[in-house]
């Protein structure tokens, strides 16, 4: 019987890589004048080179809280978003996968339950997953997870029968996949490469490769 859930966060944890928000922040630039987007596409580097002090949980929230002083919220960001997504399924988008985890999820398979909880639609969660080569490694892929709500309905579905520290939760946006599974005394690991740490986490690190020792120590105990 698999005694133990691993709950991975997707976008910004399973693979890395600025060029998905530079996009993104490209395609909300076309909302805006052009003195406007130019002045925004600048914010955005700056901050992707770790100079801005905007506040988000992850570099998707940083490049709307960036743009909301011109553009407000509404069909317009989904449309972005989409438009992101589809130019993340081409070959024109580098993504690098963390050195490491391919290697960690075929050692977790068959000894913990394997899950995917993304707050992205499943068209745009399950194509990139299935293009990182890394779907079938896992048990569940939760798409549309509505987090951080949905976190804690997750591990009520797939872990109800665990103890709090069988379930391990892993992510990059604080608020979302740190915080509901700390509440519950669930192991977490807060990945920032920008090491904006809001919050306790068991494990703060810059890049995932950092915590995977930890992570097999954890499958093996």
């Amino acid at each position: 019987m698999v005694r133990k859930l691993l709950i991975f966060d997707f976008d910004g944890t399973l693979y890395r890589g600025d060029e998905p928000f530079r996009w993104y922040a490209h395609c909300i630039s076309q909302f805006m004048q052009a003195g406007q987007a130019s002045e925004y596409l600048k914010l955005v580097d700056r901050h992707l080179d770790g100079e801005s002090g905007v506040v988000a949980g992850d570099n998707w929230e940083a490049v709307v809280a960036l743009a909301k002083r011109w553009v407000p919220e509404g069909d317009r960001w989904q449309e972005a978003f989409l438009t992101t997504r589809a130019y993340m399924m081409s070959d024109a988008c580098p993504l690098e996968v963390p050195e490491g985890l391919s290697e960690l999820l075929a050692y977790a398979a068959g000894k913990v339950r394997l899950v995917v909880a993304s707050n992205s639609p499943k068209q745009a969660a399950e194509p990139l997953l299935d293009k990182l080569r890394l779907s079938s490694y896992f048990d569940a892929i939760v798409s549309d997870a509505d987090k951080p709500k949905g976190l804690l309905r997750l591990g009520e579905k797939w872990g109800s029968h665990l103890g709090a520290d069988q379930i391990f939760c892993v992510g990059d946006n604080y608020s979302n996949d740190i915080a509901p599974g700390l509440a519950l005394g669930w192991k977490t690991a807060h990945i920032s490469p920008h090491r904006y740490f809001p919050g306790p986490a068991d494990f703060q690190v810059q890049r995932l490769e950092e915590v995977i020792p930890a992570i097999r120590s954890w499958i093996a105990g």
